[in-house]
Formats: C-alpha cells, structure tokens, sequence
C-alpha cells in the first residue's frame, strides 16, 4: 500500500483495494487500513470488496514494482540483521537482538531501518519492537503510518490482552466470527476462556492453535538467512542530461549499500562489476579484488575507477549496477605452528 501511495500520493488517507479494477473479478491481494476498517480483507473477491467499500479506489497493482521494493527492503533490514523472515510483500520479522560488542540497540536499529526505507525508497514504515512476533505485529500497526512503538520486555501480555482477536495472524473470517459469537473479542478474553467455552466455539483443535497464537507459544525463533552468493545494487536515473559529478555520486551511494550488506554475514568480495546502461545497451568493466574486501572505502574508490571510462556522454546514461561477487568469509592465517607438532607439556 505504501508503493501505492508513493506513485500517487492523493491516495493517502482514502480506501485503496489492490487487486483489480472496480468492474473486474478476482481478489483483494492489499487494502489499507481505511479499507480494512470497512470489513475488507486480503483473499476476499473484489465483488464483496465493492459491496462493502462502493466508494474505494481500486488498482489493479503493478507485480513487477511490488517485487523490486520487496527486495530492496529486505536488502536494507538485511543490513541489520542477518535474521530476517519475510511472511508477505509488505511484512517482515527482524530479530535485532545485539550479538556483538559493536551491535547497536534494539531501537536504534529499528529507526535505521525506518528511516533508511524513507531515504531510498520515499515509502513510510511503521515498525513495532517487542519481544515476540505477534506483540511486534500489534505494535507496527499501531505506529502507522510511520512511527515506532516499543513494547518494554514484561509488558507483553498486558499490551495484547486488550487487542482484538482479528489482530491474530491468517485468522480466518468464519473464525473470527465464531470467536466474537461466544463473546470473546479480545485476546484476554480468548485466553482467560475455559477450555470447554473455547472448544464449543470454533473446535478442539482451532482452539488449542488460537490460545497457543495468543500465547506467543506456537512461535519459533526467526531462522538466519542464507549468506548471499553475489550482491547488487542499482539505481534508475530518472533525470535527463545528468552530469558526472551526480553519477559519480549515486555510484558512491551504490558502493556503500553495498558494502553494507556484507557486514551481517560477515563476508567479503572478491570481485567488482560495474554496468553502465544506455537504453537497450549496456557496456561493464569488472576487476578481481585481492585480498578479497569488505572495507567502504576501498570498494567505492575501485567502483569510481571502473565506472570511469563508462559514464561518458553522463547525459545518456539511463541506469547504473554495482555487483558484488565471488564473496567469502574472512581468510584465515595458516598457523605457524600446525596441530600435533608441540609435546602436550610445551611452555613458553
């Protein structure tokens, strides 16, 4: 929805459907909250989206933009944190819990990110730090548009109990209203339900998944993502008649994005390419980098070297790539002395 409104930014504070015309078939795949709070979910059909929002805007969507952003967020919280789980387009889980001396703070992470997605991206992210993912989820959306909320560690259970039980996960319509027949709407009221209550509204089994839900106890932690084989960057430029000296510093914005994105899996790169595109043709320079470097500003200064030569006419370049590759975790020293040489009663 943030992609949206930042292509149109009349959108703001409207209903919006993502999924369709107004006249077309099919189904709800985003709405915003304007939208949700007239009933309208993801996973309805347009048809009932428009008997229940007549005066909505509905876009069809554009695919190919959703998945560009996508990656480029989780290229920015990847430069946090190597743990991140992306559930949807416009949803993410990032454990920044600090694992080294150097790490910063949970907050402070947490407003890098946000103000990072606004610097390079113009989209508004609203982000909720707590100690579980459902606590996190409830905080986000009560940041929006583009806060931070924090839930203090202790003050979980307190915060959710009052929130309603749609704020559950891929609860299910039939569920929802199952739940709110038996008078319980909210999360403390779920969870304070008595077995038998609980059992008789939506079934045993729903009932134990719903409770362990409310809980937090069905939860696992976010799994550490696979260290990436290449990395790269890119930027559209969208002026025409650029100069150089404006090329030379997108490129540097490039290289240290980056650079950056090394940081989390600890790696570094040990080749460069820069690619420099002029409508339908492209022309790239790389160059082999020993020792392989994670270091900003050895990596900025060797893309300025490549793309040199390549940016001239500056004024027809339309886009520029910067590519990472042939990563590696650091080299370790051979040791002097190897294993088994030295008598275990050795001093020194």
């Amino acid at each position: 929805m943030s992609v949206e409104r930042s292509l149109d930014p009349d959108l703001r504070g409207k209903a919006v459907i993502v999924g369709g015309d107004a006249a077309s078939e099919g189904v709800v795949a985003a709405a915003s909250d304007e939208a949700r709070a007239a009933g309208i979910r993801p996973g309805q059909s347009l048809i009932a989206a428009r008997r229940l929002c007549p005066d909505g805007v509905f876009r069809p969507g554009d695919l190919e933009t959703y998945a560009r952003v996508s990656d480029e967020v989780t290229a920015i919280l990847l430069a946090v944190s190597r743990r991140v789980e992306r559930p949807s387009a416009d949803e993410a889980y990032v454990d920044l819990t600090p694992d080294l001396a150097h790490s910063p703070h949970p907050v402070a992470a947490a407003e890098q990110i946000k103000d990072e997605i606004q610097r390079r991206l113009r989209l508004d992210a609203s982000l909720g730090l707590a100690s579980s993912r459902l606590a996190a989820r409830v905080a986000s959306r009560g940041a929006r548009p583009r806060g931070l909320l924090v839930v203090l560690p202790g003050y979980e259970a307190r915060f959710l109990a009052r929130q309603p039980v749609s704020c559950l996960p891929d609860l299910p319509p039939h569920l929802e209203t199952a739940l709110r027949r038996a008078g319980l709407e909210t999360l403390g009221q779920l969870l304070e339900a008595d077995e038998a209550t609980l059992a008789a509204a939506v079934g045993a089994g729903a009932a134990r998944h719903l409770r362990q839900t409310a809980a937090g106890e069905a939860e696992e932690p976010i799994a550490v993502a696979a260290p990436p084989t290449w990395i790269q960057e890119e930027a559209v430029i969208r002026a025409r008649g650029s100069d150089r000296e404006a090329l030379q510093e997108i490129l540097d914005g490039l290289a240290l994005r980056a650079a950056r994105r090394l940081r989390p899996f600890h790696l570094r790169a040990g080749s460069v390419t820069v690619e420099v595109q002029r409508g339908a043709s492209a022309q790239r320079r790389s160059e082999s980098v020993q020792p392989a470097t994670a270091d900003e500003d050895t990596l900025r200064e060797m893309i300025r070297l490549l793309a040199e030569p390549l940016i001239e006419p500056a004024g027809t370049v339309r886009a520029l790539q910067v590519r990472l590759s042939r990563l590696a975790g650091p080299s370790r020293q051979t040791p002097l002395f190897p294993a088994g040489r030295l008598a275990p009663s050795s001093r020194v």
